[in-house]
């Protein structure tokens, strides 16, 4: 079947800015791009159709099943200062709202591809018995999350329960499904820098790039001790690009996509990318870490995974897939992106707050 049409709901976010652009390279399909905000998507080309609405309204559902062959959905508020903060905003984004879109989805038969994530398998690694397992497995391992009292599950719950109802379309209806667990996907564009060109907390990344940026404290939540697997924007989208490929392989099929060759601690990674800005802000302070309680920093109703490695073989083995950039690969790229967007607001912040420290001239690769 030739892919004439491919919608990419929640295609201005950090995902889909780097998602789209890969689709459009690797395939001639015409993209519906629906967000609220598309600050962060390139719509020069003009086979992207921008559509500016939100994923509950009944109408845009209708329209984007009724005219695409695909939909990718990637809409959810995704970021764990809303998890315990706002539980019910959290809630309908990663299923209420989604709901109508699997049924339609459905109804029509037209191929769904769907975002979940890695928080699905809560706290730690373990097998359908409870015991503790290296790797999380899409097909074998439990899904454990915390107790209802900490908040930070809300996502992950509702994640789970949304792969539920597409499963039970798949395996009892007429869907033709495949559900993405992606595992910390870390690039350009990633969220916000507070103060800057958003509120509040960021995810990880661009929380310490942020403090960098202003001379302040990288804060690890306690202690830095918990560990994640890195993975490339270019290896996320890679992926995705397969299972529209390879259909019959992808068909009904949930993929971990992540890679464990990336496996470090939160305070491994605060450390790389202050080395990296101090290769390219030498006159700047020295970057400080602040270890900090997840209370503190999050408040009540947080809980954490101590270690979120996956297992990838189905991906490689169904496929053909296998992630390639490094840590050490990925953070240059990325550093040089902040410093090329935001550098000169920090600059502008600091000549009218002369009470801290001027920010310094940084280095940034030619282009």
């Amino acid at each position: 079947m030739t892919i004439r049409r491919i919608a990419v709901l929640g295609a201005g976010g950090f995902l889909g800015s780097h998602l789209v652009p890969a689709l459009l390279a690797r395939f001639g399909a015409t993209i519906d791009a629906v967000d609220v905000d598309f600050r962060k998507l390139d719509r020069s080309d003009p086979r992207v159709v921008a559509t500016r609405a939100r994923v509950e309204e009944p109408a845009l559902v209708r329209d984007i099943v009724g005219r695409c062959d695909v939909v990718i959905s990637l809409t959810a508020l995704c970021n764990p200062s809303l998890y315990s903060t706002s539980p019910l905003e959290v809630i309908d984004a990663s299923y209420t709202h989604l709901v109508p879109l699997v049924e339609a989805c459905a109804r029509y038969r037209v191929r769904l591809i769907h975002f979940s994530t890695a928080e699905v398998y809560g706290r730690l690694a373990v097998d359908s018995a409870g015991e503790r397992t290296e790797l999380m497995n899409e097909d074998t391992s439990g899904l454990l999350l915390g107790p209802v009292n900490r908040e930070r599950w809300s996502y992950a719950c509702a994640k789970q329960l949304l792969e539920r109802v597409i499963w039970a379309h798949g395996t009892h209806g007429d869907l033709e499904f495949s559900i993405v667990r992606p595992f910390n996907v870390i690039g350009p564009r990633m969220d916000y820098v507070p103060g800057v060109d958003g509120e509040g907390i960021p995810r990880v990344l661009p929380s310490f790039i942020g403090a960098l940026f202003s001379g302040s404290e990288l804060p690890l939540v306690d202690g830095g001790t918990q560990r994640r697997a890195f993975m490339s924007t270019r290896d996320l989208s890679e992926a995705v690009c397969l299972m529209l490929e390879r259909r019959e392989a992808a068909r009904c099929q949930i993929f971990n996509v992540g890679n464990p060759g990336n496996d470090v601690s939160i305070r491994e990674l605060a450390e790389r990318l202050a080395a990296e800005f101090r290769l390219r802000a030498p006159g700047a302070p020295e970057p400080r870490l602040r270890d900090v309680s997840a209370r503190d920093f999050y408040g009540d109703g947080y809980d954490d995974s101590e270690q979120r490695v996956p297992d990838i073989g189905k991906a490689m083995r169904l496929l053909g897939w296998n992630p390639r950039d490094t840590l050490d690969e990925m953070i240059p790229g990325i550093m040089e992106d902040y410093l090329r967007r935001y550098s000169s607001l920090f600059l502008l912040r600091r000549v009218t707050r002369p009470e801290e420290v001027p920010v310094p001239v940084v280095r940034t690769s030619a282009g």
